[in-house]
């Protein structure tokens, strides 16, 4: 394996290290950066809609103060002709009504007047019911144009006695010069928008009179999102105009918010990769002069290491290399007087050791017999000669080497060790003997290892007639396990019988809130889980909506087929409605062909996009496998939290409602709740 240089790799590890800090803090600030655009955005064009929102309250309170005057005018018998004519600098057209609707004056710059009743119209009505002036969302005007309405009641003694209206034609500048006059960002766009998203007043004109449809409106009184529209991510904010049905819509694109962090990440980008160049250049050079000392040094070590230390070193130029050169010379003497030393004491060991009475050898430093004594040689029956050289591990018994191994490595880090173990003589004989080694060092550098050996052949014949009296309280002792196992058995299988009682329980209460025929959630669950996520969703202030689907003209199939085929219908639709949720909403078969799914935190129109889908589904699905030859169809009705209602029963009467419409409309369809209104069109 080629070796890796340690300087290059320095360098290497510095360039990557400085790259990826660089990099990191490069995309931290950018990321942050972002985000301040983002926030700075949001608030800009919450201050923009606010300052909207409040001109064109206060151009609307105007205009009604206006038809107030005129109104009070009409009372006493006399209108002056200059109000009229400053009236009509502010509004299209204007007529006065009595109580049943019939227009009793009518006033306008150009077009005449063609219908002399008001009655039915959405505003006159409203206005009646409320005795409260009015803002009108956009219709077709008496005259044919489209525009709004501001109407002031005229009451006496608390009752309803005519109006008083003011029209506006769409498209006029009377409120878009509150839209031109406000800027933000270059792509920045506000729109107003009525109570059925018919675009009122837009920067461009073509926009006018259309319904807004590039995504939905949020009807909460303030919101500020991320859209997609024609492809491009856009920060979108919505408003309710106060005292109106009106919303103002602001949009501007993403991009444009982040363009100077873009533009910042790109300068930051080229000064770091400038800075990480120079670093590099700066780093090279003293290191490139760094190795050539080290050279020096490696080429000294490997003169020691081959046994010919030089006796006059090179001298370098750097203090520290000089010191670690004057360092290997003071070496060079210390290990000469060492090794003399070390011959002096050797010698006196073999002496002593020869003479002792227990066996004893000694091991070099890898491990082999070095030296061994008579009593050794006399136990095993080895020469000196045969003896000398051998591996360590030969003259143990095979089963026991793994542990003298490990005894080694403990003697290293203990000093000294003890134990029992067997040797193998020459002759192949296992003696027993009683060891002990000792690690012999130089300077706490392990050097060899010292061996005694005492014999344990006769010890081990006492023991050995110790054995067998404690092999019969063994057997003793298996007799008892063997009963201690029996009663571990029984126990395992009582506390399987209780396993089983447990699981049966279970079933019993999955039974219990189970569909036996589709496997859905019965009508049982359903209630109770209903009731409780309406206490989780009004505390989360989340959605709610409630699905109910009943399969079309079910009678008909189980008259025609028979109910076994009904029934097999039912098992595969509840297959479908279960495989088009998500794992935390509730499908449940309701009672016969009725099915009602709850959808956590879901609107009333994605639950639509999602019942359409079911339905469509169903339609493309094939039951011939099951014995029915015709198509089958489902029909939905929607309600939702907290739109229709707060408790249970109001939100499956408003779903159950809206099932009977879609079955009264034709079947197979899909239907929303929403409240009996009456829609006014010119």
């Amino acid at each position: 394996m080629k070796k890796v240089s340690l300087i290059r790799l320095t360098i290497v590890i510095i360039v990557v290290g400085i790259s990826i800090i660089g990099s990191l803090v490069v995309y931290l600030s950018f990321s942050q950066s972002k985000k301040h655009a983002l926030l700075q955005s949001y608030e800009h064009m919450e201050t923009i809609i606010d300052l909207i929102s409040q001109g064109i309250e206060n151009t609307l309170d105007e205009k009604l103060k206006l038809l107030a005057i005129l109104k009070e005018e009409l009372l006493q018998k006399g209108v002056h002709t200059a109000l009229i004519n400053s009236l009509l600098e502010d509004f299209d057209a204007i007529l006065y009504a009595d109580k049943e609707g019939n227009i009793i004056k009518y006033w306008s710059k150009s077009e005449k007047i063609k219908q002399t009743n008001i009655s039915y119209r959405e505003y006159f009505i409203r206005t009646k019911e409320t005795l409260r002036p009015y803002i009108s969302d956009s219709f077709k005007n008496i005259v044919g144009n489209y525009g709004v309405a501001l109407t002031v009641p005229i009451v006496k003694n608390n009752s309803f006695n005519g109006l008083v209206l003011g029209g506006i034609l769409i498209g006029e500048k009377r409120v878009n010069y509150l839209l031109s006059s406000i800027r933000f960002h270059r792509s920045g766009v506000i729109k107003i928008l009525d109570g059925k998203g018919i675009i009122l007043f837009s920067e461009d004109p073509t926009e006018i009179g259309k319904i807004w449809n590039k995504f939905p409106i949020d009807y909460s009184y303030r919101s500020i999102r991320i859209e997609k529209i024609n492809g491009k991510d856009y920060v979108v904010g919505t408003s309710i105009i106060p005292g109106t049905n009106w919303r103002i819509l602001a949009t501007v694109e993403k991009e444009d918010i982040l363009y100077h962090s873009y533009r910042s990440l790109r300068n930051i980008t080229i000064l770091s990769a400038i800075l990480l160049l120079t670093l590099f250049l700066v780093i090279i050079i003293p290191l490139r002069r760094l190795t050539t000392s080290i050279n020096l040094l490696r080429k000294t070590a490997m003169e020691y290491v081959l046994g010919d230390p030089p006796k006059n070193l090179s001298i370098s130029n750097y203090k520290e290399i000089g010191d670690i050169l004057n360092a290997f010379q003071e070496m060079r003497n210390t290990i000469k007087e060492r090794e003399k030393r070390l011959k002096e004491e050797q010698t006196y060991l073999e002496t002593l050791l020869l003479e002792m009475g227990e066996g004893v050898i000694v091991l070099d430093n890898s491990k082999r017999v070095k030296f061994a004594n008579k009593r050794f040689l006399e136990m095993t029956g080895y020469s000196e000669k045969e003896i000398r050289g051998i591996e360590l591990l030969e003259i143990f018994d095979p089963n026991e080497r793994e542990s003298i191994k490990n005894k080694l490595e403990e003697c290293i880090k203990n000093e000294e060790c003890k134990g029992r173990i067997s040797i193998i003589a020459k002759d192949k004989r296992l003696i027993p003997t009683l060891s002990s080694i000792k690690v012999l060092r130089v300077n706490e550098e392990a050097l060899e290892y010292l061996i005694v050996f005492s014999d344990l052949t006769e010890i081990e014949k006492k023991e050995k007639e110790l054995e067998d009296a404690l092999e019969e309280i063994k057997t003793l002792n298996e007799e008892l396990n063997r009963r201690s196992q029996q009663l571990e058995i029984a126990l395992a299988s009582l506390d399987m019988k209780l396993f089983e009682t447990e699981r049966a329980k279970e079933e019993a209460e999955k039974l219990a809130i189970t569909d036996s025929l589709t496997g859905l959630f019965n009508r049982r669950f359903l209630e109770e889980k209903l009731a409780n996520e309406l206490i989780r969703v009004k505390a989360f202030k989340n959605y709610l909506s409630i699905v109910m689907a009943d399969i079309d003209h079910f009678k008909r199939i189980n008259d025609t087929y028979g109910h076994k085929v009904g029934d097999e219908v039912l098992k595969m639709l509840g297959i479908i409605l279960k495989a088009n949720v998500r794992e935390e909403d509730v499908v449940a078969r309701y009672g016969g062909e009725e099915f009602v799914i709850l959808l956590h935190n879901v609107s009333k129109y994605d639950a639509y996009k999602i019942a359409e889908r079911i339905r469509i589904e169903v339609e493309e699905t094939s039951f011939k496998e099951i014995g029915v030859l015709e198509r089958i169809t489902i029909s939905f009705g929607i309600s939702c939290f907290p739109t229709d209602g707060e408790e249970a029963i109001d939100l499956l009467r408003k779903a159950d409602q809206a099932l009977y419409q879609a079955k009264s409309s034709g079947r197979n369809r899909v239907v929303i709740f929403t409240e009996p209104s009456e829609s006014i069109h010119f």
